[in-house]
């Protein structure tokens, strides 16, 4: 976001304490960016809400369809490791796909969705990809599970949208000082 409206006028009078700073570009253009300590504690945010409801939701998939509770063990694995962090590129990739735009949670809580199912539809492809370089052909219960993927990662997406959303609207109300 340029701070000025056209040509070089003065930057717009950021709060002492905005998430934001101004910074002076290569062109000599000002512009208003996430300040250092903003940008840490938004990451550690998004990163955190990802990768916990993502290792949530594997612990709960692994219990609802063997009965087997994952011990800490497991999800501080290396699977548990890169599934955390494939839960938390869904925040990060919601927040670079919506931030300081001003949109509703509405449009938050679609886009959060589709990238959900994106991720689903790559997961289940990959699973299904698998299966058959072994020899095998999925039976009718692999639809029952695609479906309750499919539903839990709605339900998850939802956070994400809430959590994205509430940083986006407390950036954007913290960021220039009123009147």
């Amino acid at each position: 976001m340029t701070g000025s409206q056209g040509g070089k006028d003065e930057p717009p009078e950021l709060a002492d304490d905005s998430p934001t700073e101004l910074v002076e570009t290569d062109d000599g253009d000002v512009v208003e960016r996430l300040s250092g300590a903003t940008a840490t504690l938004l990451l550690a945010w998004l990163i955190g809400i990802g990768a916990a409801s993502a290792l949530l939701g594997v612990w709960l998939f692994v219990w609802i369809l063997s009965g087997t509770r994952l011990g800490v063990d497991s999800l501080l694995s290396s699977l548990g490791f890169y599934v955390a962090l494939a839960g938390a590129s869904g925040p990060c990739i919601l927040w670079l796909a919506g931030r300081a735009q001003g949109h509703s949670l509405a449009w938050f809580a679609w886009t959060a969705a589709k990238i959900g199912l994106v991720m689903v539809t790559i997961t289940v492809a990959m699973v299904l990809l698998a299966v058959l370089v072994f020899g095998s052909l999925p039976g009718i219960g692999v639809l029952i599970v695609d479906a309750m993927l499919v539903v839990a990662v709605l339900l998850v997406s939802q956070l994400w949208a809430l959590a994205v959303w509430a940083a986006d609207r407390y950036i954007a109300r913290a960021r220039v000082s009123p009147g």
